[in-house]
């Protein structure tokens, strides 16, 4: 039993010590950063990121709200609360336009499809993927069920297919029609918390997990990943492709880090991170919440600014383009009372969103 734990503890030092020289490998490569490689680009000039306040207040919801999803004309949204509803939103004027009852309260992700917008997903702790058509009132919702625990995102492909992200670790591509399973994605050793589409290329998608890995994929070779990316210590919670660019995206952790990661080198290019607090954990409704914890992101439309949400309920942007990692370029403190819980921008660059889980949205812009 010596000799195992000795061994056990020659390995732990061994994959430490790896760990460390892949680090220092990456940090060999780069040689300057984003900001001062902009800031030597000739004849540029490189405005300071725009003010921002709050423009409308989205109450309806009795119950934490977990998850948004724009819809492509960028004045509808949907959110999930734990009240056991969906509601469909007027952004402009902050109306609600449709409420779904789901038969589970249990709601974590949530997608609305993006080409004509008339159909909305959802998925929590039942381990279904809930698809309902918002045109047709009567008609039923259509339940996609093969995952093994709890559904955590879901992201429409178009009106025929849709994926899939469960804290079962795995992916999945669905067939919306006939309910059928296409393709499985299983290569992440713990549950996958969000995922984000490629919005040049139809069958890639990002994906982080509690792993502490994010992964790249391709639909027409499922079997395995396209790549790995390592460097969070903690958790990942959410991920993003750049919108402007399919060949970077960003992630953010309960480490205080957002990280910006290149594909074509498939390294980090950014770093942005958030001291430690040290606040206490705070107990509120007789439920923990974690203090100090980056909880989701969305990319500005030109993919300049990096927004986040903080479990302290405050809202952080972050400038791709800054040398100063440890500050971000704004911060709306107490943009809510308690965690925020997702956060998105909407299509047309106008305005962002957060939600939370004091049971409201708000609009920025």
């Amino acid at each position: 039993m010596t000799d195992l734990n000795s061994r056990i503890d020659e390995a732990t030092s061994e994959v430490a010590q790896l760990k460390d020289d892949i680090l220092k490998g990456q940090l060999a490569k780069r040689d300057q950063s984003l900001g001062t490689v902009a800031r030597k680009a000739p004849a540029t000039s490189y405005r300071t990121p725009p003010s921002i306040k709050k423009r409308r207040d989205l109450k309806g919801h009795f119950g934490k709200v977990v998850a948004m999803h724009w819809s492509s004309d960028s004045y509808r949204l949907v959110s999930a609360g734990q009240d056991g509803n969906l509601l469909i939103w007027n952004a402009l004027t902050a109306n609600k336009i449709r409420s779904i009852a789901l038969k589970s309260s249990y709601v974590m992700g949530v997608g609305m499809e993006q080409t004509k917008g008339d159909m909305v997903a959802c998925g929590g702790l039942d381990n279904l993927c809930t698809i309902y058509r918002l045109s047709n009132a009567n008609e039923g919702a259509h339940e996609l069920g093969n995952h093994a625990g709890f559904i955590s995102c879901c992201r429409f492909i178009d009106e025929q297919k849709i994926l899939t992200a469960s804290g079962d670790s795995t992916c999945i591509r669905w067939d919306i029609e006939t309910g059928g399973l296409l393709e499985t994605f299983e290569e992440h050793k713990f549950g996958v918390m969000f995922l984000s589409r490629s919005p040049t290329e139809r069958d890639v998608f990002a994906t982080c997990s509690v792993d502490q890995t994010c992964k790249l994929w391709d639909c027409r070779a499922p079997r395995t990943s396209v790549q790995t990316f390592f460097g969070h210590t903690e958790d990942i919670n959410s991920i993003e492709f750049m919108p402007s660019d399919s060949n970077c995206f960003a992630s953010c952790s309960d480490d205080l880090t957002v990280r910006l990661w290149d594909i074509r080198t498939s390294n980090e290019i950014t770093k942005f991170e958030i001291p430690q607090a040290n606040k206490p954990q705070i107990e509120v409704e007789g439920v923990e919440e974690q203090s100090d914890s980056l909880t989701s992101l969305a990319f500005s439309s030109s993919g300049r600014l990096i927004f986040t949400g903080h479990s302290d309920g405050s809202v952080l942007g972050f400038d791709v383009l800054s040398d100063k990692t440890h500050m971000p370029a704004f911060t709306l403190k107490e943009a809510h009372e308690r965690h925020v819980s997702c956060i998105g921008v909407a299509p047309s660059g106008d305005a962002v969103c957060t939600g939370s889980w004091d049971s409201s949205l708000k609009i920025w812009a």
